[in-house]
């Protein structure tokens, strides 16, 4: 298909549904959550976290919104960058990319985030790639999406 920046947020926004970011930030949430047990208990600290912060978390795993600024609040404005909302600031959007990618792909040690392929074929790789080169950088991928729509309903 022939993509415009019009059309090419149009779809995206018929992608992302409050229903699609709600379930990648419960998928992400129990990525980083296991992750924090892992190494909790490779420090031996069984129970590290303490009452609050536990049902501050089981509080956001059943309303995805966690108040402040957090990884989750990172997510929320790459996904309506996604949907076609103006950038505040480069410099704002360059942070929240930082912490999404430090929080899932910079393991202790590294200097810097190893970033797999595959994440970029998921709602919030395809936002980050949205937020991070423009919309333009997702045409492929909406060819896909395009592409599997066709198949699907032949």
């Amino acid at each position: 298909m022939s993509w415009t920046k019009d059309k090419a947020y149009e779809k995206l926004q018929e992608i992302y549904t409050d229903k699609v970011m709600q379930d990648e930030k419960r998928r992400i949430f129990q990525q980083v959550y296991n992750h924090l047990h892992e190494h909790l208990d490779d420090l031996a600290i069984k129970s590290g976290l303490k009452e609050e912060s536990l049902k501050q978390l089981k509080f956001f795993k059943e309303y995805t919104f966690m108040p402040g600024d957090n990884l989750f609040q990172s997510m929320r404005y790459v996904f309506l960058l996604a949907r076609g909302e103006r950038e505040r600031e480069p410099q704002e959007t360059s942070q929240h990319l930082s912490r999404i990618y430090r929080a899932l792909f910079q393991p202790a040690g590294l200097k810097n985030p190893y970033i797999p392929e595959s994440f970029w074929k998921t709602p919030l790789g395809v936002a980050c790639s949205v937020a991070e080169d423009g919309v333009e950088s997702v045409y492929p991928v909406l060819d896909e999406v395009i592409e599997a729509e066709t198949f699907e309903s032949h």
